[in-house]
């Protein structure tokens, strides 16, 4: 990684210096601590750099600057990535140097360990240090992050009333799934790394076990208990009609991400109050409870089941269910809250730690490693 840094520096930190050249200094217009990125390795640059972007949009909505402070390698890195670049331009996002001191009272997330010297300076200012553990385990000792939704979405949800839309009852009949089927979603990664079905794999098993009710769309004329599995590859859904479009189904079938099993149409789906039909819904935070927060089930068999008993379900039920899920979403997933919340001092931060479990690895030594 850094041999590709090295070898694009040269423009990726220009066009990083564009971005940022228009609003070099927007902190004085927030009256919230400011959130500081303080980066040392290109940790955070996998999956197109999404969470650079979603971590800044959140801690603006919250009230609060976005500070990355890095160096120009890293920084050139930053831009080489779409929502890096995304992050960057947004005027609510500054970039200092390393050798720039943290400001005081600063929320700081870092990729790194603190010598002590200088977790003792910080907090002598004011300062809290969380050193992000980006992985894959799930440590819920500490606060754990909740996925975002794809910076896409992001991008409308300002102007998405998710109150209006949870309020759309008479047409949600449908389970659905949108997205991509390609064949790399098939293959036995999930299976052997998590245990869970891969996104293709269930699929299958709907299509074999519920042919007659299989629809490539939501038609209002489709069957009145149609399951539609839309392909993202020739039914694109545009980002402006994600969430209106989740709305309209009263499930949706979560399947897993290419490497993990976290997948950003699942926060998505639960923020208009569409209930999930999932198989990992123990990686969540806190985990989703079968009847209650989500339709949770395991392996093939586990899948049909799960479907006929969402058959056996009374109106009464299904709305209930639909209800806990906006309200955990709300509590839980909003990432506003969230970082509202961790900049408020309302989690427990003594172990200076935030658990970030969205990758296929562990850029760190987890505690299950060193047990075993």
């Amino acid at each position: 990684m850094r041999l590709k840094l090295l070898l694009r520096y040269p423009v990726d930190i220009r066009r990083a210096r564009r971005l940022l050249q228009s609003h070099d200094d927007m902190t004085a217009q927030y009256d919230e601590r400011p959130l500081v990125l303080d980066l040392r390795t290109p940790q955070l640059m996998f999956d197109c750099g999404r969470h650079f972007q979603s971590i800044a949009y959140h801690a603006h909505r919250a009230g609060s600057p976005t500070i990355l402070r890095c160096s120009n390698l890293l920084l050139g890195g930053v831009a080489r990535k779409i929502f890096g670049r995304e992050m960057l331009s947004q005027s609510y996002v500054q970039r200092v140097p390393l050798t720039e001191r943290l400001p005081p009272g600063a929320l700081v997330l870092g990729d790194y360990q603190p010598r002590a010297t200088e977790l003792a300076e910080m907090f002598s200012r004011g300062i809290d240090y969380l050193r992000m553990l980006i992985g894959r385990h799930v440590d819920r000792s500490i606060p754990v992050m909740p996925y975002p939704m794809h910076p896409a979405t992001l991008r409308h949800l300002d102007r998405t009333d998710l109150h209006r839309l949870r309020d759309q009852r008479s047409d949600r009949q449908a389970i659905l799934f949108a997205g991509s089927q390609k064949a790399r979603y098939g293959d036995q990664w999930m299976q052997r790394e998590f245990g869970i079905l891969s996104r293709l794999e269930l699929l299958d098993t709907l299509r074999e076990r519920f042919a007659d009710r299989i629809d490539d769309s939501l038609r209002p004329n489709a069957s009145s208990r149609p399951i539609a599995l839309i392909d993202s590859r020739t039914a694109a859904i545009s980002a402006e009609h994600w969430l209106p479009t989740l709305a309209r189904a009263r499930f949706f079938l979560c399947c897993p991400g290419g490497r993990q099993p976290l997948c950003h149409n699942l926060i998505e789906a639960m923020s208009v109050g569409t209930i999930p039909l999932i198989e990992y819904g123990d990686r969540m935070t806190p985990r989703l409870r079968d009847g209650e927060t989500a339709i949770c089930f395991r392996g093939r068999r586990g899948l049909i089941e799960a479907v006929e008993r969402i058959d056996q379900m009374s109106d009464n039920e299904l709305l209930s269910l639909s209800r806990r899920v906006a309200t955990f979403y709300d509590e839980h997933l909003c990432g506003t809250r969230f970082i509202d919340r961790l900049r408020g001092g309302h989690f427990d931060l003594s172990a200076q730690s935030l658990c970030m479990p969205f990758h296929e690895r562990d850029f760190y030594e987890s505690r299950q490693a060193r047990a075993a």
